[in-house]
């Protein structure tokens, strides 16, 4: 057969879009996913975590992988659907309480799944005739909610990180006297942020080649909260060492405690000095939509951006992340370039064709289950989970307070709780608990010290399950003494 004479015999990928078997596939997979979701939500395994050697699965995946076909052709025999699932950290379980990452909704996976069949790449308007407009729609309505203003806008990306850096190179075009796309970057660039601040920021100062120096950390205080009086500091420090301090940036709240930076104390500094305010909301931006708590968010309506994750508190399948503008406009200096084989005419306001105001150029629909969600239920939705969410968490702390050997970080104003034993080794209290289970919680370094840390992502890790999880702690470390 020569390169131009087309196969003769189709069928190895032609029975693949045969939509008989996709139908029946289909059945097939709710009915798994039907099961596996019950079983987690009754709490029905030994483990949250199925954890074993990171080699020893590598090699388990490799031999599966490579032991060839059992003849059926179809992508879900040979249990793989089954195989996924029972070896993957199991979120919908209410002893989750590890990680910040969303316990989906579950009615989303199909409509994620339909958008994974659609595949509308989004980069200009005509691979997103429906996802872009709804995006817009979205982003407009969410930012007004937000008290941004009738102007703001902005985007949806793949991540927080990706969020921030977007954020900072608006905030780069913003503020420099040239053009940083055309002629590269000539000034040492700095940015003021918490010494507590997700390292993502930092990645990005590095990332944009303003180095080790670009990253001016503020001192924090016992509660890991920018000191205002260091913001002073901090910056005619950086200024003595030849820095051009052009933003400074919020955390909302920090990863490692769930610290609220003071906002309106940053927007005051950062007009007083003409900086770019940034807000990283990436996790607590969402406490916006419960009226109960999101006093810790006052200001954040003054940033002139402002990162928050769908996919932490809001139920939303990651990576799904809102970068909002105060002036929508702002979103296009992030990335002022040329594409004409993209574009049809050379403005640089045309919302519709979103790659001229994010890093990717093809990129899910992810505007379709925000829109969901804001169809049928506005923010009401969303403040019942975060109240719930951020209360199981102040539930437990109040909890940790009242047993004996136990202490609290700090009284928590997320969903983010950290605490730690008086009596026992922190770190091995926590990997005994991901050995022998049942519950998942993670750790975290602060000052040199080893904290336990709980981040209450499942509605339903009531009282009686966060009871649980200090009784667990208990009992491990008692087993210790008894070795």
């Amino acid at each position: 057969m020569n390169a131009f004479e087309k196969p003769t015999n189709p069928s190895h990928w032609s029975n693949h879009y045969d939509v008989e078997r996709f139908e029946k596939s289909g059945h097939e997979a709710v009915g798994i996913l039907t099961d596996y979701l019950q079983t987690s939500m009754d709490s029905l395994r030994d483990f949250v975590l199925p954890l074993h050697d990171p080699n020893e699965r590598l090699a388990m995946w490799k031999s599966e992988m490579n032991r060839g076909p059992d003849g059926s052709g179809d992508l879900l025999r040979g249990d793989l659907l089954q195989r996924v699932l029972d070896r993957s950290n199991h979120l919908h379980d209410p002893r989750y309480a590890g990680h910040q990452v969303a316990v989906p909704l579950p009615e989303l996976a199909w409509l994620t799944a339909a958008t994974a069949l659609l595949n509308n790449g989004m980069a200009i308007d005509e691979m997103g005739p429906a996802s872009s407009p709804m995006e817009e729609a979205v982003m407009r309505s969410v930012a007004q909610f937000m008290g941004m203003g009738d102007n703001a806008s902005g985007i949806l990306c793949h991540g927080g990180t990706l969020a921030n850096l977007t954020a900072l190179l608006a905030a780069r075009q913003f503020q420099s006297t040239g053009d940083e796309w055309r002629d590269g970057t000539a000034d040492n660039f700095a940015v003021l942020v918490s010494e507590q601040a997700h390292y993502c920021v930092d990645r990005a100062v590095r990332v944009m080649g303003w180095g080790e120096q670009g990253t001016v950390h503020v001192n924090t205080d016992a509660q890991n909260c920018i000191r205002p009086e260091a913001l002073e500091v901090a910056f005619v420090e950086a200024e003595r060492k030849g820095l051009k301090v052009l933003c400074v940036v919020g955390s909302s709240c920090t990863t490692s405690s769930g610290a609220f930076d003071d906002l309106n104390v940053l927007a005051d500094f950062a007009e007083a000095k003409g900086l770019w305010f940034h807000v990283d909301g990436a996790h607590g931006a969402a406490q916006i939509f419960s009226k109960r708590h999101r006093s810790p968010l006052e200001g954040m309506h003054r940033a002139d951006s402002v990162a928050m994750d769908f996919h932490k508190m809001l139920g939303v399948p990651a990576l799904c992340t809102g970068l909002f503008y105060r002036r929508s406009e702002d979103a296009y200096a992030a990335f002022s370039q040329r594409a004409e084989y993209l574009y049809e005419h050379d403005v640089q306001d045309e919302w519709w064709n979103l790659s001229k105001r994010t890093f990717e150029c093809t990129k899910r629909m992810l505007s379709v289950a925000i829109f969901g969600i804001w169809e049928q239920h506005g923010p009401n939705l969303w403040e019942s989970l975060v109240d719930e969410l951020v209360g199981n968490a102040k539930v437990f702390a109040a909890n940790v307070s009242k047993r004996d050997g136990w202490e609290l970080f700090a009284s928590p104003e997320s969903n983010i709780v950290c605490f730690r034993s008086t009596r026992w080794d922190n770190a091995r209290l926590r990997a005994q608990m991901v050995e022998k289970g049942p519950h998942y919680i993670v750790k975290t370094e602060m000052r040199g010290e080893t904290w336990l840390r709980c981040t209450f992502q499942n509605p339903y890790t009531d009282e009686s399950v966060s009871s649980s999880i200090l009784t667990r702690l208990e009992e491990l470390g008692t087993e210790w003494l008894q070795e």
